[in-house]
């Protein structure tokens, strides 16, 4: 009946994610399309505010990420990234020139430009743009040159905006591409009041000797679809990125056709969410939201680690004073503290006029909350509080991954808008924190049925709580997360087998490691078969696999990760994390009370396998590591305190000596939360008359 109850519960949940308005596709009805790039657009000038207000009826907002290969690269960067659909490097190349004009005129220092890209973003391809597009590409100014060159560097028209100006804004291609500089607003003005051109207007980066990344504001003047930006490269209100402005632009050269399969462009086109009137003054607190997402983001990492230390303090003095009520609330605010983190994304903190606050307040609230939810289903349902933590942090990142990522923009487990990584999904802190969670989970629900001699029914339920966690991680509208499917399937399975009694032999492993590949491998197809635009980054790796170019990105991938192992966090980290795994594996795993959590051994082990193998197939590397072993090894912690609550140090030093002792409390885990001189528990009753 459980089991039942929840999946109906997590059908509603989808269901529920279904229910805000969907993007709308925004095609063009004008033979002209002109991208004007402005520098430095963190919140609209007057000339913006003046233009969007004046064409409420058909204009679009959002913020674009400027992000191109690496972070806070010059205006450059960006322009040649729209130009190869995939994020490219300007390798420090910020003043590009052209010789020539008209017909005749080309990038000066192109092939140089192939060399930087080719060596350090192997896979972006310079020209795409151009190439893809069947109509001739105009370009307006040197930064539009990068952007609308042919792969071999020449441009099909060139001038320079004086010579915009002076033509009385004519545009001889069906797409323009314009760097205006210092006469981009008088640009703007003139065709903004044009009824056969659709404006774009966008960011393409900092201003010059600027190492701001935040990002910028984007609008489309032209269009029967008024409203918010979006695409599927972000899931998010709002927010674009700067490839997605690549396929956008390739889409209106097309017209009716469809980008060829292999095309090397990573991005989704722009779309529409109609529920909200665009206006100057939305889209400015727009991007001073998703500014505060980024910049106040530090002071809720500070406040987080106040409030763990602060329970880690207040836990060691409880213990050695054997104030029993007060230590179990401390571990169960410290064993839902992950879950507390992501569940400041609940509230807008970033949108109110005091954002420090208001989140701070959120992750407080919330800590209160899930200490109180902890200790309450503890008693009711007779379970021990670390189990009812694992449990409150499964369900509270199941419950946002069926709602479709509803609370990961104001998550503070969520990178930052000015990294420009991952927008949807989880991320590799995500997916430890969620992963230590669901194999605690799955131990303790197959030590359920062990305690009654049911192993088939425990096997069964070690498969189907790691099938949804798989499931939820995977599946591209909830985690979509690559690397978390390789290491999860492996993981569940190898703990199923030893729980089923059978014996764990290569042919095993091999076929754990088979079945891992066919579960990603087929959620990763069905994501490809949706289509060019429509896929996340599961289905686009398919898509590369096919085209010949997956290589650069697994490279990339490995080298993030081999980059934050050798930083001295990284090796600390390492070092720490392997001597708490050797601690858990040669000695507390025998200290924690069979009576209490049979499986322990073979869920430890599966946890430290997660633990490696997601540091060796994710970018983020070491925290992968250090997200499964920390709230594991508080599990562990947790579960050895109802023996050091009955029976002192002892019994968790010298384990042999108590192996055979019942662990008090196990049916009823937080009966003895009171003062030990009135336990109803005659093990500390007795040890407390002792004692005096």
């Amino acid at each position: 009946m459980i089991i039942v109850a929840l999946a109906v519960i997590f059908a509603i949940l989808r269901l529920l994610s279904g229910l805000p308005t969907p993007a709308s596709d925004s095609g063009f009805y004008t033979t002209k399309l002109v991208l004007v790039g402005v520098t430095g657009r963190t919140t609209p000038d007057a000339t913006d505010r003046r233009v969007i207000d004046a064409h409420r009826d058909d204009a679009q907002i959002g913020a674009i990420s400027i992000r191109p290969q690496e972070q806070q690269e010059c205006a450059a960067a960006g322009w040649l990234t729209i130009g190869a659909g995939r994020r490219t490097t300007a390798g420090g190349l910020c003043d590009p020139t052209v010789t020539g004009s008209g017909t005749t005129a080309r990038v000066t220092d192109w092939s140089q430009r192939l060399d930087i890209a080719a060596r350090n973003a192997g896979d972006a391809k310079l020209g795409t743009l151009a190439s893809t597009s069947p109509g001739c590409v105009e370009a307006v100014g040197p930064g539009a040159a990068l952007a609308a060159a042919n792969p071999d560097g020449t441009l099909d028209r060139y001038e320079t905006a004086t010579d915009l100006i002076g033509s009385k804004e004519r545009l001889d291609c069906p797409l323009t591409i314009v760097d205006a500089g210092s006469e981009s607003d008088k640009i703007i003005s003139a065709l903004a009041a044009r009824s056969d051109v659709t404006l774009i207007v966008s960011g393409v980066g900092p201003n010059a000797g600027s190492r701001n990344r935040d990002l910028q504001a984007i609008y489309r003047i032209g269009t029967t679809l008024p409203g918010m930006m979006t695409s599927d490269s972000t899931r998010r209100r709002g927010i674009v990125i700067l490839t997605d402005l690549s396929r956008t632009l390739i889409g209106f050269s097309l017209g009716d056709k469809p980008v060829p399969a292999g095309a090397p462009i990573d991005g989704s086109p722009i779309e529409v969410q109609t529920d909200r009137t665009p206006s100057a003054a939305l889209l400015a607190g727009h991007l001073r939201s998703i500014h505060n997402l980024s910049a106040v983001a530090p002071a809720g990492y500070l406040a987080g680690t106040i409030v763990g230390v602060l329970l880690a303090a207040v836990l060691a003095v409880a213990l050695l004073r054997r104030w029993w009520r007060t230590a179990w609330a401390m571990i169960a605010g410290l064993g839902t503290l992950t879950a507390t983190l992501m569940l400041t994304g609940s509230f807008p903190w970033q949108a109110s006029s005091h954002p420090g606050v208001a989140l701070v307040i959120t992750l407080v609230l919330w800590t209160a909350i899930l200490i109180g939810l902890t200790l309450l289903i503890s008693r009711w349902r007779r379970l021990p509080v670390p189990m009812v933590a694992a449990g409150l942090v499964m369900a509270a990142f199941t419950t946002d991954a069926a709602l479709g990522g509803l609370m990961e923009p104001g998550s503070l487990l969520n990178s930052k808008p000015v990294i420009g990584g991952r927008w949807y999904g989880f991320g590799n802190v995500s997916f430890g924190c969620y992963a230590a969670s669901i194999l605690s989970v799955a131990g303790y629900v197959a030590h359920r049925y062990l305690r009654h001699g049911h192993r088939t029914a425990a096997m069964i339920g070690v498969l189907t709580v790691g099938a949804l966690g798989v499931l939820v991680e995977g599946w591209p509208s909830m985690g979509s997360d690559f690397g978390g499917v390789i290491t999860l399937v492996p993981a569940i399975l190898l703990m199923a087998i030893a729980i089923s009694g059978r014996r764990i032999t290569w042919g095993k492993i091999i076929g754990i490691v088979a079945a891992a590949v066919i579960v990603v491998a087929g959620v990763s197809l069905l994501d490809w078969s949706r289509g060019a635009g429509h896929r996340t980054h599961l289905g686009d790796f398919v898509q590369r696999v096919i085209a010949g170019d997956a290589w650069p990105i697994l490279i990339r991938k490995a080298e993030a990760s081999l980059h934050t192992m050798i930083l001295p966090g990284g090796i600390a980290g390492i070092i720490v994390a392997a001597a708490i795994w050797v601690i858990i594996l040669r000695w507390l795993r025998k200290a924690v009370p069979e009576d209490l959590y049979a499986p322990f051994t073979i869920t430890a082990i599966a946890a430290c396998l997660t633990s490696v193998l997601g540091t060796l197939d994710n970018d983020g590397g070491v925290w992968v590591l250090v997200t499964v072993t920390g709230p594991f090894a508080l599990t562990t912690f947790a579960l050895l305190m109802y023996r050091y609550q009955a029976y002192g140090l002892g019994a968790v030093l010298r384990w042999e000596e108590f192996a055979d002792r019942p662990t008090p409390g196990v049916e009823h885990p937080v009966a003895d939360h009171r003062d030990p001189h009135r336990s109803g528990n005659p093990a500390i009753r007795g040890r407390t008359r002792r004692r005096r």
